[in-house]
Parts: structure tokens; C-alpha cells; sequence
């Protein structure tokens, strides 16, 4: 391209005034020596917030006894790699305690924070989106009290969806990838153009920076884990993860023992973060010295493994098993698996270590609605085969199960409620396909011009606003209606209901019931 002599003028200038202002943003954070800073938090470098505010909205009436506060693992870990660099970090869980927006922004100026880290991962990939409500309104909250707060997003959403996060929420930057790097970037005062996997607006410009590459050292680069920086006594765990023993729900963690995914389920955002399919453990002696302080310390009893996949490789997970059994640790703990992950062999020595509930991905009866969504290859015999040999090692099961799919149609999705009546599972999920992003379903909803939600919280299953996938054969309106029927159907089962109270007892029997009596309303139903 030809420039006049004015014109590559112009264009020096802008350049000039561009990288000035890079310099005065970058000096803002750049917290230079810090070997001296005050290590109590007076002079606190980041603040790390896990967002509250929204658990009525998502979950409804559900939200008093039945869902879970689910302590933000992320935040802990990034905050332990931060403070393993040098720097003054704290966590403010607002989720946890119940704080409005109006509060939370409140307690971030008293804390008077250099830097303020909103963390976007839900308990589990999909629920990352809905948060981006609270996002947006506590991101409001904190430039109308200090205009001047610096205000960086991180997680699963704001990775998948990097320059519509940018642009549309009330924010200094976003992190695209994992957010550990990007953070340490700003922390150590690089220019914002050196900043590993960030974007960021200069004058309504928006810029971003190359992808940080993932940790690949879990274990030596990721080995702390700031569990002394979130209220433990404030977490709760599912209602079904402690059917035998409801009372126990409040002491309650979840951990992650690995990254990544290396299957490519449609509608599955996992990997939005790491930018491609991955998988990376930690040394199963980290996982073991990470429930020696959670038992040890903080006396928990119910423990969530996060992983995507936790039944996947067997030195990794068999040898954390051993060491738990070893140590003669009373958890109960609970974790993912798939259908064509589980050997016979080692059922007994998960069931030994405490690992009293397998969270199955089923998803569908059918074979072609399931080759459609790339689950597998299995068929209702082999899930059928596997669900029993589970039962049979003591261990229960959480199956999850999506209507919606693109190759469904009313016969498929009643064949996969036949399917799950018969496998009388001691609980489900009955989730709507949804097209979160991060997916690759997202990915076809936008090339084919598919109806998605008008706000994030659409995103949320149980919320009034949400708003599922339709099929090629059905409406939205159809496949949620038909999900919420089968959840009533499945859950007022009585085979279902003498299973649970001959297994738990007459009050996770009385529970199970109460649940069904809360509704959901539904905005796409008329309700």
C-alpha cells in the first residue's frame, strides 16, 4: 500500500500516541520489586472474584436446598500460582457469601486492589456462560463506584468468545487461554502489547495479543492450590452426592486432577480455554498432598473430582485410588467416567478409595443421534452392561442424559427416557442441547442461523429465560417441554422412589419428593 508523505505522518503519530498510552496502562500495574511488599494484603496486588448474585435467577426455587455452592477451584489455583510469584493476592467468593453486586463492588474498593480478576468457570463447562449476567452487572457495579478499577475477565467464556467479551462488557481486558501467564504479564508491569493471550481497547480500538502456550507442568508450575483463601465452612455439595447422609452436604470441596479433554463431544466447551483437545494431569502426589491438607485441615467429607474425564488413565487415577485407600481416608467422593472408559478392574479399588458416585455421560438411546453428537461407540447393550457392572461394585451413578440433539425427533428422546427409566439410575441430570460457546455446536448455530438465546442467562438449563436448540425435526419449545416432563416422570417414578429409600433411607426418599414439588417456570411455555 502507497502512503503520501502526510499520510504516513498521520499514521507515525497515531503509532507514537498508541504505544504511549500502552506505557501509561502498563505502569499502572506493574508492581515492580516486590520482594518488600506487605505480605498481609495492605498493599494488594490482585483480586481474584468468583461472582454471586445470580443462583435464584439460574436455578430458581431449586437454588434454596438442591443445587450447590460450588467453591471456584480456578480462582484458588490461580491465586497460588500468583502468590508462589510474589505477589499479594486474595479472593473475595461472592458467590459463597451471598453478596449482591452493589456489595461485592463495595468490598473490591475497600480492598483497594491493583488489579481486580472476575473469574467466569462454573461447576461445571456449560454453566461458565449464564455467569456472564453477574458478570456483566457486578462489572457495572464496580466502574460506577471507580471508573478507574482495572478490570481483567478470565475463564471458559470469555476464552471461547474473546472480542465479544471485550466489546460488549464494562471491562479493561480480557484473557484469552488459561489465564495464569496473562495475569502474571500485567501483574509484572509488561507492556500490554507483550501481555501472553490478552486483549484490550485502546481510544475503542480493540487489540490482542498471540495465545499464551498451556502449562505444561501442572505439578511443578501449578503446584499450589489457595485453599486458605476461600471460606471453606460456605460450600455445599449436591443433594443427590450426599443422599445417605444429607446433613453432611456443608463439607463439601471440589479438585481437579487434570485439564483438558482429548474427546470432541459437539456440544462440549471444555477445551474453549486450552484452544484445542488436550489433556494434562497432575502427578497423582500433588492430588494425594492436596486431600491430605482438605481432610487434614479442613475436615471435608465430600469431595467433587472436576476433571472432564477422571476415569481415562489408569496409572493416573488408580494410583491416587491406592494412596487414598492407604491413608484410610473416609471420603465420598465423586467424578466423571464414560461408558467406554470403564474396566471391570477398576471398579473395586475406586469403590475401596471412597468413590461412591460415577457420573456417566449417556446422553441418548439412540446410536445415530449419538454418532451425530460424536459420544462414542457404544450401543444400549454396552451401556446397559456397564451401568450394571457399576451397581454391582457398590458405586452409584449420575446419568446425564440430553434431549435435543440434532438428530432428535419425540421417538428418540422417549426411547432415551425408556432407556433411563430402565437403567433406574440412583440420579440424572435431563439436560436440553444447547449451543454454548466454546462448542462446536455454537459453531454450527451461528453458520446456520439458529435461534440462540437474547441474554447469557438463556444459557442457564433450569432458568425462566432459557432457551434450547431446536432439532431438525423439532422446536425449542418442544424439546423443553418434553425434558421437563421426563424429569417429573423420572423422579416420580416409584420404582425410582423404593430404590432411593432402600438404598438411602425414607428422608432422601422424602427429599426426592419435595424436589418434584418446585416447578420450573418457563418463558418459552407460556408460563
Amino acid at each position: 500500500m502507497d502512503f503520501s508523505n502526510n499520510e504516513f505522518l498521520e499514521l507515525k503519530k497515531d503509532i507514537c500516541e498508541i504505544k504511549e498510552e500502552l506505557k501509561k496502562i502498563s505502569s499502572t500495574l506493574g508492581c515492580g520489586d516486590n520482594s518488600s511488599r506487605d505480605r498481609e494484603g495492605l498493599n494488594l496486588d490482585l483480586l481474584l472474584v468468583n461472582v454471586g448474585g445470580t443462583r435464584k435467577r439460574v436455578y430458581q426455587e431449586l437454588s434454596k436446598d438442591y443445587s450447590a455452592i460450588e467453591p471456584p477451584f480456578w480462582a484458588a489455583l490461580t491465586a497460588g500460582y500468583i502468590r508462589k510469584n510474589g505477589f499479594n493476592v486474595k479472593i473475595l467468593d461472592a458467590n459463597a457469601e451471598n453478596l449482591t453486586h452493589e456489595e461485592t463492588a463495595l468490598r473490591i474498593k475497600e480492598m483497594n486492589p491493583k488489579l481486580v480478576s472476575i473469574v467466569g468457570y462454573g461447576q461445571h463447562p456449560s454453566a461458565s456462560t449464564q455467569l456472564m449476567v453477574g458478570v456483566r452487572a457486578l462489572c457495572d457495579e464496580i466502574k460506577k463506584l471507580e471508573s478507574n478499577r482495572k478490570i481483567i475477565l478470565i475463564g471458559l467464556h470469555a476464552s471461547a468468545l474473546p472480542m465479544k467479551t471485550i466489546t460488549e462488557e464494562n471491562c479493561d481486558y480480557v484473557c484469552e487461554g488459561e489465564g495464569f501467564y496473562a495475569l502474571l504479564d500485567l501483574l509484572q508491569g509488561k507492556d500490554l502489547e507483550n501481555v501472553r493471550g490478552l486483549w484490550y481497547k485502546i481510544n475503542d480500538a480493540v487489540y490482542s495479543t498471540s495465545r499464551a502456550q498451556l502449562v505444561s507442568d501442572l505439578t511443578n508450575e501449578l503446584g499450589e492450590v489457595a485453599w486458605d483463601l476461600l471460606p471453606m465452612d460456605k460450600y455445599k455439595a449436591h443433594n443427590w452426592h450426599c443422599l445417605n447422609d444429607l446433613d453432611s452436604r456443608q463439607s463439601y470441596v471440589s479438585l481437579s486432577t487434570s485439564l483438558g479433554c482429548p474427546f470432541n463431544c459437539v456440544f462440549c466447551c471444555i477445551n474453549a480455554p486450552f484452544g484445542k483437545s488436550s489433556y494434562r494431569c497432575w502427578s497423582p502426589e500433588w492430588v494425594l498432598k492436596q486431600l491430605d491438607i482438605l481432610v487434614n485441615k479442613y475436615g471435608v467429607k465430600n469431595i467433587k473430582i472436576i476433571d472432564e474425564l477422571f476415569v481415562l488413565n489408569p496409572k493416573h487415577f488408580l494410583e491416587i485410588a491406592d494412596g487414598i485407600k492407604e491413608r484410610g481416608y473416609k471420603i465420598n467422593f465423586w467424578a466423571y467416567a464414560r461408558v467406554d472408559t470403564i474396566r471391570d478392574d477398576y471398579l473395586q479399588r475406586l469403590k475401596e478409595a471412597g468413590v461412591n458416585w460415577l457420573a456417566l455421560g449417556i446422553e441418548s438411546a439412540s446410536e445415530a443421534v449419538r454418532d451425530g453428537a460424536e459420544k462414542g461407540n457404544f450401543d444400549s447393550a454396552k451401556i446397559k452392561e456397564i451401568v450394571k457392572k457399576i451397581k454391582d461394585a457398590g458405586i452409584n451413578i449420575m446419568g446425564n442424559f440430553i434431549f435435543g440433539l440434532p438428530e432428535d425427533d419425540l421417538q428418540t428422546m422417549q426411547e432415551t427416557l425408556d432407556l433411563a427409566l430402565e437403567l433406574n439410575c440412583e440420579f440424572i441430570n435431563v439436560y436440553c442441547a444447547s449451543a454454548y460457546p466454546g462448542s462446536q455446536l455454537y459453531n454450527l448455530a451461528i453458520q446456520n442461523n439458529w435461534e440462540l438465546p437474547k441474554s447469557w442467562i438463556g444459557y442457564a438449563q433450569h432458568s425462566y429465560d432459557f432457551l434450547p436448540l431446536p432439532t431438525k425435526h423439532l422446536s425449542a419449545s418442544e424439546v423443553l417441554k418434553f425434558r421437563d416432563k421426563a424429569f417429573d416422570i423420572y423422579f416420580t417414578s416409584p420404582r425410582y422412589l423404593e430404590m432411593v429409600e432402600q438404598k438411602f433411607g425414607k428422608v432422601a426418599r422424602e427429599h426426592v419428593e419435595a424436589m418434584t414439588q418446585h416447578k420450573l417456570k418457563r418463558k418459552l411455555l407460556g408460563d
